[in-house]
């Protein structure tokens, strides 16, 4: 698609944004790393398996839920985790603003690096459609998660029926068409607060111009997709710093594809706002 080409002409002027946002992901994965192999490593380790006496397993988890309460290592990792999630939260879509800012003509920016500028200049609006984003996809969660929960014994047993696991995947697949919907209409919503030409003129261009965006976000997932099975079967079949290399340049291209498909999306609506 023309959009597809269009986005990945805007990625390669992109390419010190996309750099910054490998390098955002990159200092995540290594503190989620280093949190496992310091904390929950060290706790499995212990895990009595096989277990000396039938009621090992239990005294072990009984230590456990003593120790959540009363071990101060345990708060420890538990804020620190809470306070990573939290700065996370912010610094998302901080990142995203700056790529937004990326998309604006050359010559209507204000000097300095596009990235940092558009944290400062679209930083505020951004936060809360993310905000606003992230509200509306947990919404159905008060009212599939119980339901799956309530799936979960029948789906644990061995003769579970194909219908019991048809109803669960159905609610799992219409929460992610719904997640996926709420991005694209709010991404919308985004390009044209930020980019003066009305919120809800730019919802409806979303609506009209949903199957291209559908192929947009196909055509780019599959990418992304066959990049991913590429990527994990090197690894797998050989070993050492091959895998090593690919694994951590890995995030580098999901991130360009993160921001290709942005930039896609950008021109669909930029392509639809001009001929309204």
């Amino acid at each position: 698609m023309s959009f597809v080409r269009l986005g990945w002409t805007t990625l390669k002027s992109q390419f010190p944004s996309v750099i910054i946002l490998f390098l955002y992901q990159l200092l995540w994965g290594l503190f989620l790393y280093r949190l496992v192999d310091s904390a929950v490593t060290a706790l499995l380790q212990r895990y009595p398996d096989p277990p000396p006496t039938a009621l090992s397993r239990i005294l072990f988890l009984l230590e456990g839920q003593i120790n959540v309460w009363n071990n101060p290592d345990v708060r420890l990792y538990g804020w620190l985790l809470a306070g990573m999630v939290v700065l996370r939260l912010f610094l998302t879509p901080l990142i995203q603003a700056g790529i937004l800012y990326g998309f604006a003509p050359a010559d209507s920016r204000s000097p300095g690096f596009p990235l940092f500028r558009g944290m400062k200049e679209f930083g505020k609006p951004v936060i809360l459609f993310y905000a606003l984003e992230l509200l509306l996809t947990l919404l159905p969660a008060f009212w599939i998660v119980p339901r799956l929960l309530s799936l979960w014994p029948a789906l644990a047993g061995v003769d579970t029926p194909v219908t019991t696991w048809l109803v669960g995947l159905g609610w799992i697949l219409g929460w992610f068409i719904y997640g996926w919907l709420i991005r694209q209409c709010l991404l919308f919503a985004q390009f044209g607060y930020l980019f003066k030409a009305g919120i809800w003129n730019s919802l409806l261009l979303c609506f009209r111009s949903l199957l291209q965006a559908i192929g947009i976000s196909a055509i780019l997932g599959a990418f992304g997709l066959l990049l991913f099975f590429l990527f994990g079967t090197v690894s797998w079949v050989w070993t050492g710093m091959l895998a090593l290399i690919l694994q951590q340049t890995y995030p580098l291209f999901r991130s360009a594809f993160k921001v290709w498909k942005v930039a896609s999306q950008f021109h669909l609506w930029q392509t639809k706002a001009q001929k309204s």
